[in-house]
């Protein structure tokens, strides 16, 4: 592919926020547009900060246009700043149609879904990354659709197959998110798991990507972790707060023992934060040990919000 560069006057001087501000992309989505589409190629400080020139803050915007109407990312992103141009100004000639909401972009995943299409599903998925900010795409779109497919296979509308092909299109995009947004934040540690017994991931996913982008330090551990483990990699890392996702099932008593045992081996300054769907079924054990039991991602991102501050007001006792 043929490397596009800034006329040399264009010189690199916008940091990567101040993008995201102009062109109305999420700071994740233009680091997934530059490595996995080569769509930029920004500068560098001192510092490997990146800058950028107008250049590439107007292309992309142009590229935003184009998705936003239904062009894939994939198919735009090696196009010359000036076709891709016309072909924006082509598609904005075009009769316009209503923006699509979270509720949209549900909808097509489901047919999409539907059709056992994992390439449209991913596609949706994508687009939606482009349109909402992280929190939005999270709770309003990724959530929902898994709540809306689970709600559908209980009725016998949606088929096994059709549910495992929305779950693993959904991990894949998370695990791509997550890996991009997680590029080493200079906050507060914050370890992500299931514990023993709990074999679903995907509220894991979306706790680790949610954290990562609000500035936390996220280390993400597998799935079905035994407590002993989770508390190990706490204290090695430092983690100011550990994240556990429950999902099934809802009546462990092997997990009641294991949220002791993680709440005894971890120390005191840790919070221990919990959610997911299973979470109700442990309340009893879980004000007993004074973990933070959380009813959506919302509450759980106020919950990082508050232990942030906290963290700034009293530094860990390794940096002392």
């Amino acid at each position: 592919m043929p490397m596009r560069k800034s006329a040399p006057e264009d010189q690199p001087k916008h940091p990567i926020q101040v993008v995201a501000r102009r062109t109305g992309l999420s700071v994740d989505v233009i680091r997934v547009w530059e490595r996995r589409y080569q769509a930029v190629s920004p500068g560098r400080t001192e510092a490997r900060r990146r800058l950028y020139s107008d250049a590439e803050v107007n292309r992309l915007l142009l590229l935003r246009r184009a998705t936003e109407a239904g062009r894939r990312i994939g198919d735009v992103a090696a196009l010359p700043t000036d076709e891709l141009a016309r072909l924006v100004a082509a598609d904005r000639g075009a009769e316009p149609g209503t923006a699509a909401g979270p509720e949209d972009f549900v909808e097509s995943c489901l047919e999409a879904a539907e059709r056992m299409d994992s390439v449209g599903l991913e596609g949706e998925l994508a687009r939606a990354a482009v349109n909402f900010s992280v929190p939005v795409l999270l709770e309003r779109v990724v959530a929902a659709l898994m709540r809306e497919v689970g709600e559908r296979w209980h009725r016998g509308e949606l088929r096994v197959g059709q549910e495992h092909l929305v779950s693993a299109a959904v991990r894949s995009f998370l695990g791509g998110l997550y890996g991009t947004s997680n590029m080493g934040g200079t906050g507060p540690v914050l370890l992500v798991t299931t514990p023993l017994g709990q074999n679903h991931e995907l509220g894991a996913l979306m706790a680790a990507v949610l954290a990562a982008a609000d500035g936390w330090h996220v280390v993400h551990l597998a799935p079905n972790t035994p407590a002993a483990d989770i508390a190990a990699a706490a204290r090695q890392v430092d983690a100011r707060a550990v994240a556990l996702a429950l999902a099934y099932p809802q009546d462990d008593p092997r997990l009641v023992q294991e949220l002791r045992l993680l709440r005894q081996q971890l120390e005191p300054r840790v919070a221990l934060l919990v959610g997911g769907r299973a979470s109700d079924g442990y309340t009893e054990v879980l004000s007993e040990i004074g973990a933070r039991q959380l009813a959506s991602l919302a509450e759980f991102r106020a919950a990082l919000a508050e232990l942030r501050t906290a963290s700034a007001a009293a530094p860990s006792p390794r940096s002392r």
